[in-house]
């Protein structure tokens, strides 16, 4: 809000600063209303003393249906405000609440195509286990839960089989259904249009459209994200302004009076952000459109900058959890880095530079004027977000500056002629599938350059995510540069660039700290461990991975938190075993951290995951090395021992959790001991051939499981600490309840993932392991995991 005061008439820095504390204080209280209002608390709150457990207890459960979601993996997901709920063997719980309590449900598409699904407006009835969102709790770790607030999904859970789920008949809510219905049948008739093979620009134009970004492919998505162009997938002013200048046009034809088109055109930038994926750059670039020709109809002149302020109060008063959303501050920045940077200070066009007054032709003046200007607003777009995109997506992509001159006229492009294509599908195919024609040559077109733009040296890199101390001075010095005095912006712009420089060189290189840690990442029900030597040498053991979802936990989760932990470059990747919660994060680990070597446990022969690995493997040049039995090698003064597998590098009876690699490492007199998801024949086996198991801290195996830690292990170990690594209310029950008592009953100390979130452990060799909590970005104290280890 501080920002809408430079939208405001010039005063004195008394009248400023009370309207800045005015401001801040409404928005206080704002937040607190909002707070009083949410009936969530009370709800769990009762819930509970009926037996309820969050994410365990199965509820039935009766609701209308706003959305219906297509996901990948043959799966679908249910936006539904909750009526009832029923909890086994007791009374139905009625609902009467201020605010309805929207739940998000994922299920199995149903085994037969043709038969009935649920629709926007359905009343459905489901077995679910439900209970409020989780972040992953590491560091840099994307806040799930801003993105459900500012959505206003309150509760997410799980229908086990699409048996239990069904619709009510004869209770369907036409009305409710009338919007996502719209923006479904442009999905379906893109698809029709584009027919086999181009399933690719049928799921770009979507996104375009309408934004539904869910059957993008990642290697499509990857190439617009390097680039630093993915805005044009994500609903925001550019498609915002290339409707509103279409239609604009097309009224022009129609010879309208002013006010009768201005009308016209907000009624329709009104339906198109009804119609379209909620998102915060959306909601912030129809508002202001609105704005602006609300101004223009009542014939009041109004400023970008208070348009746009005034925007960002309105979203925000209306749902401040808003604030949080990356993609709000993300298109928040970036229109003030248009508004205020773009052009002079006195509010004059750029003029164009020497060799451009002379050029001969007029064509060539053109192109290059609309080049500079181009340049120019990508530039301030940059300017704006760049901080704010290595925040949240650990990346700043200078490119961009570049990459925009031919991403955004290609998405235009492919925008229009997609709009057409869905309206001309349904009365007449042959020109819609003409269009989508076009439209595929334009996608590979951008795909294509994105590419090339992407191998440029230093044209997209990663970072180490800076602080909030570094991004907000760096916002303000935007702003100061498009108001402040000659001698303001000149020291706001060294500011600027200061801080982009910091954030460019963090990370960059790795001092030795003279301790061994191993921090067990929050992964949900997989591993993923990191160990740095002293010496500053890196190594990721596991990269996690879902067995069902094609969500890609090593770009999404674990890449972020080691770029958080200033981790860029990777020396080890060692995957224990084929199962995908440990080798499917993977390739997204290879891609994004380019390890010197990666290590093999013993893998299955003709596994289509491993064998993508090697390959991508050996398009890097990476060495792949397959460690067995007996080895022994020192890193930096840490001695690591392979306990298992034994030789071969393939396994003949496909995966088995008794090929797991399993690392002993020793520092001075200190070990830990990384079993993967070693079982008890692999653990008896161990035991046989008379390794040795000693280590002070145990990494337990196969998630805790009742297979695995036997007594006869655990004495051959003696761990004073252990770590566990499970997803919360999994279904398998790990860690196994007798386990955790006979540790408990052992005065081994236990830390869990799903508990504790991510858990460092360090020592010098010398002295005992220190364990620490990550939060977030930050850690909690010793004391609390004391405390946390009383309470369990």
């Amino acid at each position: 809000l501080a920002f809408a005061l430079f939208a405001l008439p010039r005063q004195g820095e008394g009248p400023r600063l009370l309207t800045m504390v005015a401001f801040l204080g409404a928005g206080a209280w704002v937040a607190l209303a909002h707070g009083a209002r949410d009936p969530l608390p009370d709800l769990l709150a009762s819930w509970s003393r009926q037996g309820f457990e969050e994410g365990v207890t199965p509820t039935e459960i009766q609701g209308r249906a706003l959305e219906v979601e297509s996901l990948p993996d043959g799966r679908m997901a249910l936006v539904v405000r909750l009526k009832r709920a029923t909890f086994p063997g007791r009374l139905p719980c009625r609902l009467r609440l201020e605010r309805p309590v929207v739940a998000r449900v994922t299920t199995a598409l149903p085994e037969d195509p043709d038969g009935p699904t649920p629709r926007p407006g359905d009343l459905v009835e489901m077995t679910a286990r439900i209970g409020r969102p989780r972040n992953f709790r590491n560091p840099g770790s994307f806040d799930y839960l801003a993105y459900l607030r500012a959505r206003r999904i309150d509760l997410v859970g799980t229908v086990k089989s699409p048996l239990l789920l069904r619709v009510v008949p004869g209770h369907r809510k036409a009305i409710a259904g009338v919007l996502p219905e719209v923006r479904r049948a442009i999905v379906a008739a893109l698809g029709r249009a584009a027919g086999r093979g181009e399933e690719t620009t049928a799921a770009l134009l979507s996104a375009l459209l309408v934004g539904e970004r869910e059957d993008l492919p990642g290697d499509f998505e990857e190439a617009l994200v390097r680039a630093g162009v993915y805005h044009i997938v994500a609903l925001s002013g550019f498609n915002v302004a290339l409707v509103a200048g279409i239609v604009s046009f097309l009224l022009r034809l129609m010879h309208l009076p002013p006010r009768a088109r201005r009308c016209l055109l907000g009624g329709v930038i009104l339906a198109y952000w009804s119609v379209a994926r909620t998102s915060g750059s959306m909601s912030r670039a129809a508002l202001m459109a609105l704005l602006y020709l609300l101004g223009c109809v009542l014939a009041r002149r109004v400023s970008g900058i208070g348009a746009m302020a005034s925007a960002s109060v309105i979203l925000l008063v209306a749902g401040p959890g808003w604030m949080q959303d990356a993609g709000f501050q993300l298109s928040f920045a970036a229109t003030l880095g248009i508004l205020v940077a773009a052009s002079s200070p006195d509010g004059s066009r750029p003029r164009p530079a020497a060799g451009i007054q002379g050029t001969r032709t007029r064509w060539a003046r053109a192109t290059a004027a609309w080049l500079a200007s181009s340049a120019r607003v990508s530039a301030a777009a940059l300017a704006g977000t760049a901080l704010l995109s290595a925040r949240h997506f650990q990346a700043l992509t200078p490119i961009a500056i570049v990459a925009n001159l031919f991403a955004v006229p290609l998405a235009a492009a492919l925008l229009v002629l997609g709009a057409g294509a869905a309206l001309l599908e349904a009365i007449w195919r042959a020109p819609a599938a003409g269009l989508l024609g076009a439209c595929g040559y334009l996608a590979g077109l951008l795909e294509r350059l994105c590419v090339i733009a992407n191998a440029v040296p230093w044209g997209s890199f990663y970072v180490v995510p800076p602080p909030w101390l570094l991004v907000v001075p760096g916002l303000l010095a935007v702003a100061v540069i498009g108001f402040g005095r000659p001698g303001a912006r000149r020291a706001a712009l060294a500011v600027l660039l200061a801080a982009l420089t910091l954030t460019a060189g963090r990370g960059r290189l790795s001092a030795p700290s003279g301790r061994l840690e191993v921090v067990v990442l929050d992964v949900g029900q997989g591993d993923a461990i990191v160990v740095r030597y002293p010496g500053g040498t890196t190594m990721l053991v596991d990269a996690g991975g879902f067995a069902r979802s094609s969500f890609d936990v090593g770009a999404r989760v674990v890449a972020p938190a080691l770029r958080a932990m200033g981790i860029l470059e990777l020396d080890i990747l060692a995957i224990t075993h084929a199962h995908r919660d440990h080798i499917g994060g993977a390739p997204a680990i290879v891609r994004q951290l380019s390890p010197a070597a990666i290590w093999l446990g013993r893998m299955p022969a003709n596994d289509a995951t491993v064998r993508s690995l090697l390959d991508l493997a050996a398009q890097r040049g990476i060495p792949v090395l397959f460690p067995r039995r007996g080895v022994q090698i020192r890193i930096d003064g840490t001695e690591v021992e392979i306990h298992n597998p034994g030789r071969g590098a393939q396994s003949p009876s496909g995966v088995s959790n008794d090929d797991s690699l399993v690392l002993r490492l020793g520092l001075g007199h200190r070990h830990a001991l990384l079993t993967g998801d070693l079982e008890q024949p692999g653990e008896a086996a161990l035991i046989e051939a008379g390794r040795d198991l000693a280590a002070d801290l145990l990494k337990l195996p196969h998630h805790g499981s009742r297979t695995s830690t036997s007594e006869r292990f655990l004495l051959r170990v003696r761990p004073r600490s252990a770590a566990v690594s499970v997803g919360a209310a999994n279904p398998w029950g790990h860690p196994d309840r007798d386990l955790v008592d006979r540790l408990a009953a052992a005065g081994i100390a236990l830390l869990r993932t799903d508990r504790d979130g991510a858990v460092r452990f360090t020592t010098d060799g010398q002295s005992p392991w220190t364990a620490q909590l990550l939060a977030g970005n930050g850690a909690l104290p010793a004391r609390a995991i004391r405390d946390s280890e009383r309470s369990e």
